[in-house]
């Protein structure tokens, strides 16, 4: 492992813990048990580990060849683990080894919430193999697919692709963060895979959860077996992970998704994005609701669609020093038989681009791409990146963040419903979002499961001020991006 200051730091307790007890599991697999005389001819997954992660260490701790091995041979693994804590590099170890060193030819799966995190154990795997060929001579690195040249031995990689893994019979299935998988049913199809072959190898790898869903479930299930190998990890351990970048993160994350990311504690809920308190100190009631826009100043908007069961929501806004200003926030609702039509949008866009001038609108595609592609050549409209959840993540932090700070401020009555006689404007819509979880660490705002609960206005005005923070590159305290490999978040 490497140190924040590019130190060498030796493998931890709980690594060499969570390698060895797989390590029959895995010398079985590739048909290299160590013999009685101790002539093993393959390493064992610790000393590969420090082999290749450690190579100033002179004596590894390793499975003895030839040890009196009790009880039957694990081949289950639950590893829990905080953000950081060299979860997929591990896992690329071992993967690595057993493609290389199987005597026959051996299938794997390595299956994710999404592409990007199923990307991660690849990318993980593939470094390993680029960066040590001496110990994988064979392996040969391809898009979803790391591959032994000689013996045919593969690792595929897959993501919520349900109807793929059903029928497959792996020699071992690795399941990275299950606690984002949304659906159990990939979860079912390889589970009833890994049990069709007596040697298969089964391994878990996830940091901890929401509720007690069917995750819950595995997790308890696996802790109370004797057939696994459980690990769970409580709090920051990793010596590469310093103080001051925990404490960094223990400021810009609510408490409870701080507690899960980086304390590996499970909730009973996802955690909440800003109280109405901190909502409502971003209204300003020196400000009014502007018409239109002056001359010599920036203004950024953006549009959330909804056709019929979510809101529509146009937003402009401008900066004043380090000061987001929201200048008009319409809302637009679908009725029974009347959805909002495209034509709601495309109107908006002509009116705002007249009253405010030089505004930079900014669109999502999947929601207006067909707005995208007519209007584009009138006016200067960007298509809103979401990149795998780094999108949605850069917005719900940063958003976040500008709440926390009150460096957004809107008029009174911002974004509220004339015609709803109760209160239902921005702030109340923030106060009752909560930050859900996504694969790779990330979080996005979200709407609580209840009945008129909506996200719409708090997402335009995210993806305008990220718009707007964008083309300030002397300010770049607001802008976040994505997660590093340590597990940090960089401003």
């Amino acid at each position: 492992m490497t140190t924040a200051d590019g130190t060498a730091s030796p493998l931890q307790p709980w690594q060499i813990a969570d390698f060895t007890a797989l390590d029959d599991a895995w010398l079985t697999l590739a048909g290299r048990l160590p013999c009685a005389t101790g002539s093993a001819s393959a390493l064992p997954l610790v000393h590969a580990a420090r082999q290749s992660e450690e190579k100033t260490l002179a004596e590894p701790v390793a499975h003895k060849a030839g040890s009196t091995r009790t009880g039957a041979i694990i081949r289950r693994a639950y590893i829990e683990r905080p953000r950081g804590h060299s979860k997929t590099t591990d896992m690329a170890i071992q993967c690595a080894w057993i493609l290389q060193h199987a005597r026959d030819t051996v299938r794997g799966l390595a299956a994710a919430a999404d592409q990007d995190q199923a990307q991660l154990l690849h990318a993980a795997l593939a470094d390993h193999v680029r960066r040590h060929p001496e110990l994988h001579p064979d392996l040969i690195v391809q898009q979803h697919l790391i591959r032994n040249s000689r013996t045919d031995s593969r690792l595929t990689v897959i993501s919520s692709d349900v109807n793929s893994s059903w029928g497959q019979l792996p020699d071992f299935v690795i399941c990275d963060e299950l606690c984002h998988w949304s659906k159990p049913d990939l979860w079912y199809s390889l589970c009833s895979s890994a049990a069709k072959k007596p040697l298969c190898v089964l391994a878990v790898l996830t940091n901890a959860g929401v509720g007690t869903g069917w995750q819950w479930n595995v997790r308890e299930a696996a802790r109370s077996s004797s057939a696994w190998h459980f690990s769970s990890l409580v709090g920051p351990q990793a010596p590469w992970i310093t103080p001051e970048s925990l404490e960094e993160q223990r400021r810009l994350l609510p408490p409870g998704v701080y507690a899960r990311l980086w304390e590996n504690v499970w909730q009973h809920s996802d955690g909440e994005f800003v109280t109405l308190t901190e909502a409502e100190a971003c209204c300003d009631p020196q400000r009014v609701e502007q018409t239109r826009g002056t001359w010599g100043r920036n203004y950024f908007a953006a549009v959330d669609y909804a056709e019929k069961h979510d809101r529509t929501v146009g937003v402009v806004v401008h900066a004043e020093g380090d000061v987001i200003v929201v200048d008009r926030m319409d809302v637009a609702v679908p009725r029974p038989g009347q959805p909002v039509l495209v034509a709601w949008v495309e109107e908006w866009i002509t009116r705002i681009a007249r009253d405010f001038p030089g505004v930079q609108f900014v669109l999502d595609e999947y929601q207006l791409l067909s707005v995208l592609q007519r209007y584009s050549a009138r006016f200067p409209l960007r298509r809103f990146d979401f990149a795998g959840g780094r999108g949605n993540h850069a917005l719900a932090m940063t958003l976040r963040n500008l709440l926390l700070h009150q460096r957004v401020r809107w008029y009174p009555g911002c974004g509220q419903l004339p015609e709803v006689a109760e209160r239902d404007d921005l702030e109340t819509e923030l106060a009752a979002l909560i930050l859900r979880s996504i694969s790779g660490g990330r979080v996005r705002i979200d709407h609580r499961p209840e009945p008129g609960a909506h996200d719409d206005r708090a997402f335009a005005l995210g993806a305008a001020c990220l718009e707007a923070l964008q083309v300030q590159p002397e300010d770049t305290s607001l802008l976040m991006t994505p997660p590093g490999d340590d597990g940090t978040f960089a401003w």
